[in-house]
């Protein structure tokens, strides 16, 4: 009976002794609202997580990330919330893509002042380009026309949805509540 007991003291020995590797370590003591690659590839742009994303509110919420933003493989491409400094009022959405050429000229960072939300994918065929704008400067000429098959991000918490679409290289929000 004492083989289990020494095996199980080699491997937690094994374990506590160990190094830490960059892996383990993060640059934050909040806990992890997101996975750990998405934190880093944040903290190499300068950004930080938003550690009390989900404490500061009831209900359900989404994650404050998505992975499968572009077609194809959904490790290909993500996109999440983070912030530039944890006291500002402003957010970016990020975007990690494998291949930049993917993001047929939209930009890899949005600055967002209204409070994040969850994030999710969808794809919505025949969507409308009336009711979007540009996210940076909404007095920029409105888009027109119908997408067929448009995969757009969505941001939504408590009624609140904001849907996010690269077109033409910017991007364009439709905000409803």
């Amino acid at each position: 009976m004492r083989v289990p007991w020494l095996i199980c003291a080699v491997i937690i020995l094994s374990v506590l002794g160990r190094s830490q590797t960059p892996e383990d370590v993060t640059t934050t003591d909040q806990p992890l609202v997101m996975p750990q690659e998405l934190v880093q590839f944040g903290h190499q742009h300068g950004c930080l997580p938003i550690g009390d994303y989900f404490f500061k509110r009831p209900g359900m919420v989404d994650p404050p990330y998505a992975y499968g933003w572009l077609a194809g493989d959904r490790e290909s491409s993500a996109v999440f919330w983070c912030t530039k400094n944890p006291n500002a009022t402003t957010y970016q959405l990020m975007f990690k893509v494998r291949d930049p050429k993917q993001m047929a000229g939209c930009p890899t960072q949005i600055e967002w002042r209204n409070p994040p939300a969850g994030l999710s994918i969808e794809v919505r065929s025949s969507m409308n380009l009336e009711g979007f704008h540009d996210v940076n400067d909404s007095h920029l000429s409105k888009p027109t026309g119908v997408i067929p098959n448009a995969r757009v991000i969505v941001n939504y918490y408590d009624g609140l949805t904001d849907v996010l679409y690269c077109y033409k290289g910017r991007w364009l929000v439709s905000s409803t509540d």
